[in-house]
């Protein structure tokens, strides 16, 4: 096939050495999952068809998927992934985003924007792959001769500017194994009842978390008694929430909302509760409207147990 009577995608990628999102997820959606279990055998339609063409558009390809990629490296992407973005692998984390490449346009956004977010325990490295392969199977050369270097790169951490020490969230170790990431520049101290708070500098946004344990004679207390001691400190008026993506493995959760007044001002208040047997996590969030508490909901999802981390 002579230069002139490239497809339009791949004319554009060999002159113009560019790849609009859209395409790129049309070619990974060859992806043949009737061989699932065999990542050689799933990629194989694409290898196929990225060695029809010149070396130009297999490497046009790889620096897009590198950009995608390169996009999903942050902070805020990892902490909704592992509740952290401070404790975890970095080879994970590349492989885990590498799903979203496999997942269609909509998921990748979906994912990028906050809506949604990836699973930890699933995984695509092979796709990271594919470029060489291709060149290797055109050419009838080995992989590790593959001459394209990536740009820009995918490895975790090579988004600098979203890596900056600022834009990373603080460890705190909770009362009873709880642990939670915060804003770096948010502020903690422990209350009367034994309740620790954190809030931002110069807001008066507030969130009180407290934990509590609950046996008898070393026979834990149903989670059903649990969720009760919660729902007796929801007022009648408070409306159920269900937001998304903030489930706890382990933990039931429920959440409410309310508007009160104090001293002739309105007072959002947003209640959380995580609730299981002998353990319950009650959270309360009160800023001055719902924006505010709203935007307050993600350190949430940072929520967990058994981690080791700086103690309040």
């Amino acid at each position: 096939m002579s230069m002139a009577q490239l497809p339009p995608v791949i004319w554009k990628m060999y002159h113009e050495k560019s790849l609009h999102d859209l395409d790129f997820f049309s070619m990974t959606s060859i992806l043949d999952w009737s061989k699932q279990g065999d990542d050689d055998q799933i990629l194989e339609p694409l290898v196929q068809y990225l060695a029809k063409w010149p070396d130009e558009v297999i490497f046009v390809f790889e620096d897009k998927m590198a950009e995608l990629l390169h996009a999903l490296d942050k902070p805020e992407i990892a902490r909704r992934t592992y509740r952290s973005d401070r404790f975890f692998s970095g080879d994970d984390f590349l492989y885990a985003r590498c799903v979203a490449l496999i997942n269609g346009r909509a998921f990748y956004n979906k994912i990028l924007d906050g809506r949604k977010k990836l699973d930890k325990d699933m995984e695509f490295e092979a796709i990271l792959y594919a470029p060489a392969k291709a060149w290797a199977r055109k050419h009838d050369r080995e992989m590790s001769e593959y001459p394209h270097i990536a740009s820009p790169s995918y490895e975790t951490g090579s988004n600098e500017d979203c890596w900056r020490e600022e834009n990373l969230w603080t460890e705190y170790r909770l009362p009873l194994g709880w642990q939670i990431s915060v804003p770096g520049n948010w502020e903690w101290e422990t209350g009367e009842n034994g309740e620790i708070i954190f809030s931002p500098g110069k807001s008066e946004l507030t969130v009180r978390i407290t934990p509590f344990h609950a046996e008898n004679a070393g026979k834990l207390a149903p989670a059903k008694v649990m969720e009760q001691a919660f729902m007796q400190t929801i007022p009648p008026e408070a409306a159920q929430m269900k937001p998304e993506g903030y489930s706890l493995p382990g933990f039931r959760a429920k959440f409410f909302e309310t508007t009160e007044t104090e001293a002739n001002l309105p007072v959002c208040h947003i209640y959380a509760g995580y609730f299981a047997k002998g353990e319950l996590l009650a959270v309360n969030i009160y800023g001055r409207n719902r924006d505010e508490c709203i935007e307050a909901l993600p350190v949430l999802q940072t929520l967990r147990k058994g981690t080791e981390a700086p103690s309040c």
